[in-house]
C-alpha cells in the first residue's frame, strides 16, 4: 500500500492480481478527508477491500452507476440474486421501476415524482377478473399493499445507491403522511376456516379435476406451514426413521427428530424443524413413497417438478363449495386459531409457525420437542366436541392423561 501526500490531499496506490488501483481522498463523490497519514493508510486498505470483496468503484464506474436503470442491473439485481430470499420479486418488480425512471439519474428523481407513481399505480388494474356490483367481469383494482412493496423496492434501491455514493438523498423518505396513509404495509385478515366450511371444502370442493389438492390443504390446515414451504417440501426434508438425522443449511446442523419435518427456506429466512402428527406423517408417507432422491413431496399433476401454484384451483374449490373470502394462506391463520382454542400457549405456536421474537423474553423462551409435539396432535384431532371437552377438562384441572385423551377423539 502506497500512500503520499500531495498538495492538501492524500493519495494512495496499490495492486491486487497484478492491476494497479490509485486515487485521492479529496473528500469528492461523498469520500471522507483523511486527517493524518495513518487515517488514510485505514482508508486505502478499505479501498483494497473494497477490490477484493467486487465492490470498489472508480470515479468513471460511479459516474456512470448514477443512472437510476445501469445502477438497479449492475448493482442491485445481482445482490438481490445472491443475498434475498425472494429475489424473483425484485427481478418483476424492477422492470416496473426501470420502465418509469427511464433515462433518468438518481439526483433527478424527486418526492413528487414517485407520488405520481403511487398514484397511477392505485388507479391501475390488475390482470385477475373480479365480478363488479353491476354483475359485469372486470379486471381487478390493484392492491395498496402490492404498491406498498413496490415502494418499499424502491426506497431500497436509494439506500443501496446512497451507500455506493452515487446519490446523495433517498426521496421516499420525504413521502407525505397522506401519501403513505394510502399504502399501507398490509391488511390484517381476520379470517379461519369454520368446520363446517372445512368439511364442504372437502366433500364439495376439492373432488373431480380439483381432488388433487386434498392432500396439500389438509397439511396446510393440520401444520399451518406457509404455501411456498409446502411447494419446496422435498423427500430427504421428511424424517421417517426411528432415530434423528442432521442436515447442514447454510453452514450450520439442524437435527430432525424422528416424525419430524425440515423446513429449509422460510420467510425470515432461518430454517425450523416442526414435528408430523400422525395425520400429516400418513399424508406424507403415501406421498413419497415412489419419490426420488430430491423428489418432491407435492407434485404437479403435469410433469415430475413441484407444484408452483394452486391459487385457480383453490379459488373454484372454494366457490365450488360456497365458501367466500378464503385464501390458501388463511389455512395458516386456522392452524393458529385452532392450536389457541386447544390451549397451545404462544410461544409454542410462535416456534411452530416460524415468527420472529419481538421482545427479549421471547428471544429466551423456547418450545420443547414435547410441547410441539403435543400441539400439532391437538390441532390434527381438532373438533369442536373436542374443544368443547378440553374445557371442560381444564376447568377440572384434570391429569395430562385425560388432556392427552382429547387428541384420540
Amino acid at each position: 500500500m502506497y500512500i503520499r501526500k500531495r498538495g492538501q490531499f492524500y493519495h494512495y496506490e496499490f495492486f491486487v492480481n497484478g492491476k494497479r488501483y490509485a486515487g485521492s481522498f479529496n473528500g469528492k463523490n461523498g469520500s471522507q478527508i483523511p486527517n493524518d497519514k495513518r487515517e488514510a493508510r485505514e482508508m486505502g486498505f478499505q479501498e483494497r477491500r473494497k477490490v477484493l470483496d467486487g465492490t470498489y468503484r472508480t470515479v468513471l464506474e460511479r459516474e456512470g452507476l448514477k443512472d437510476f436503470e445501469t445502477f438497479v442491473d449492475k448493482v442491485y439485481l445481482p445482490f438481490a440474486r445472491e443475498h434475498h430470499s425472494s429475489a424473483a420479486h425484485d427481478e418483476f418488480r424492477c422492470v416496473l421501476m426501470k420502465e418509469y425512471f427511464r433515462g433518468k439519474r438518481f439526483n433527478e428523481i424527486t418526492m413528487m415524482m414517485i407520488v405520481q407513481l403511487i398514484n397511477q399505480r392505485l388507479n391501475s388494474r390488475t390482470g385477475r377478473k373480479e365480478v363488479s356490483e353491476s354483475g359485469t367481469v372486470v379486471n381487478s383494482k390493484r392492491s395498496p399493499t402490492t404498491v406498498n412493496k413496490e415502494i418499499t423496492l424502491l426506497s431500497s434501491i436509494f439506500r443501496m445507491a446512497i451507500k455506493e455514493r452515487v446519490a446523495s438523498f433517498n426521496p421516499c423518505d420525504e413521502l407525505p403522511k397522506s401519501v403513505r396513509s394510502k399504502i399501507p404495509a398490509r391488511r390484517r385478515r381476520n379470517r379461519r376456516l369454520s368446520s363446517d366450511e372445512e368439511k364442504a371444502l372437502f366433500e364439495v370442493g376439492l373432488l373431480g379435476r380439483r381432488e388433487h389438492l386434498r392432500d396439500i390443504t389438509e397439511v396446510a390446515i393440520c401444520t399451518g406451514m406457509r404455501k411456498g414451504e409446502l411447494f419446496r417440501l422435498k423427500r430427504e426434508d421428511l424424517n421417517f426413521r426411528s432415530s434423528t438425522v442432521s442436515r447442514i443449511v447454510n453452514g450450520e446442523v439442524w437435527d430432525i427428530f424422528s416424525g419430524w419435518l425440515l423446513i429449509e427456506k422460510s420467510k425470515n429466512g432461518r430454517p425450523r424443524v416442526i414435528p408430523m402428527s400422525k395425520r400429516v406423517r400418513n399424508i406424507l408417507t403415501r406421498l413419497t413413497e415412489d419419490a426420488a432422491v430430491g423428489g418432491y413431496a407435492f407434485r404437479s399433476t403435469r410433469s415430475d417438478s413441484r407444484i408452483n401454484d394452486i391459487k385457480k384451483g383453490f379459488v373454484s374449490a372454494c366457490e365450488e363449495a360456497k365458501i367466500e373470502n378464503l385464501t390458501f394462506h388463511d389455512l395458516r391463520h386456522t392452524w393458529s386459531s385452532r392450536a389457541a382454542e386447544m390451549g397451545v400457549p404462544e410461544h409454542v405456536r410462535r416456534d411452530i409457525l416460524g415468527h420472529s421474537s419481538r421482545s427479549m423474553t421471547d428471544d429466551y423462551t423456547h418450545a420443547s420437542p414435547e410441547e410441539m409435539e403435543r400441539a400439532m396432535q391437538l390441532v390434527a384431532a381438532y373438533s369442536p366436541k373436542s374443544v368443547l371437552n378440553l374445557g371442560k377438562i381444564s376447568a377440572k384441572r384434570k391429569t395430562t392423561t385425560e388432556l392427552q385423551s382429547v387428541v384420540a377423539l
